[in-house]
């Protein structure tokens, strides 16, 4: 029999994939420790959306010089979209970073990317300046039809302690997460700590997800106890609090994303060394 918890994280799941005007987008961050499974549930609601709502479009979010997770959604889930100009390439980690020809497609502005963006599928962005993603979202508010947003590493897009320029940028993606609901946008998010996230966009986070490791902060009333007592399984999935609306559950998420054979592929942004060799 089920307990309480696990009947309000099954509440909380629900209202996470209800695609109904009147109850808006959603915006939600999952913490944890490394290889504790934050991005098998970013990839899990995705494949949620792309399985029961086909014709949405889901844009995904990567850090630069790491493995490329959106492949465990696999062959001919995702699509790769890479902004004209942005010196973006790709490289198999498996032979010494080796230049790799991935099937990509360019995309110039806004209104270009979201055109080609394929529905059904995980469109994979790179845009070669991680600010440009809370520029796109910005603009993403004039839509006017449900669209998702999967940003692994929320602390590259927003990081803690920033200064001048940076600082207001950040604070104009506090503003910008503020309309998630009301323009019918799912924003879902990952990073290892609390504390690389900038605390204005912290206070927008309307779903907190917490994961074996995972610190909590003030933002929650989610003890830190609590958490460290969470059961880690790799065989049959890690357990997890989800804190929406000082409503709280658990509920386990099972891993069932693997890495492809042959896909330990990274994107990096060539520097000026490399852009004048290329072109010697």
């Amino acid at each position: 029999m089920a307990s309480k918890q696990e009947i309000i994280a099954g509440e909380i799941l629900k209202r996470v994939h209800v695609h109904n005007p009147d109850y808006g987008g959603i915006f939600s961050e999952t913490t944890g420790t490394q290889g504790s499974g934050k991005t098998a549930i970013l990839l899990s609601f995705a494949k949620y959306t792309i399985n029961h709502f086909p014709e949405e479009k889901i844009f995904w979010r990567s850090s630069y010089d790491s493995p490329l997770q959106f492949f465990k959604i696999g062959k001919g889930g995702f699509n790769i979209m890479v902004k004209r100009g942005s010196y973006v390439v790709f490289r198999d980690r498996d032979k010494k970073l080796a230049h790799v020809d991935l099937k990509h497609t360019i995309f110039d502005g806004f209104d270009d990317l979201y055109e080609k963006a394929k529905p059904g599928k995980i469109n994979a962005v790179f845009f070669g300046d991680g600010k440009e993603w809370i520029d796109y979202l910005g603009w993403s508010r004039g839509i006017g039809e449900w669209a998702h947003y999967y940003i692994d590493e929320l602390g590259d897009v927003a990081p803690s302690f920033t200064s001048g320029d940076m600082w207001k940028k950040v604070g104009d993606f506090a503003n910008i997460l503020k309309d998630v609901r009301r323009c019918m946008m799912n924003i879902h998010t990952n990073t290892q700590s609390t504390k690389d996230v900038d605390y204005r966009v912290r206070a927008k986070i309307m779903l907190k997800i917490f994961l074996p490791g995972a610190v909590v902060d003030g933002t929650t009333r989610v003890r830190q106890r609590a958490v460290d007592n969470l059961i880690r399984n790799p065989e049959h999935g890690n357990q997890a609090y989800l804190d929406m609306g000082g409503q709280f559950g658990v509920t386990i998420f099972a891993d069932i994303f693997k890495p492809i054979s042959g896909y330990h592929i990274d994107a990096h942004i060539l520097t000026e060394n490399e852009i004048e060799k290329l072109y010697a």
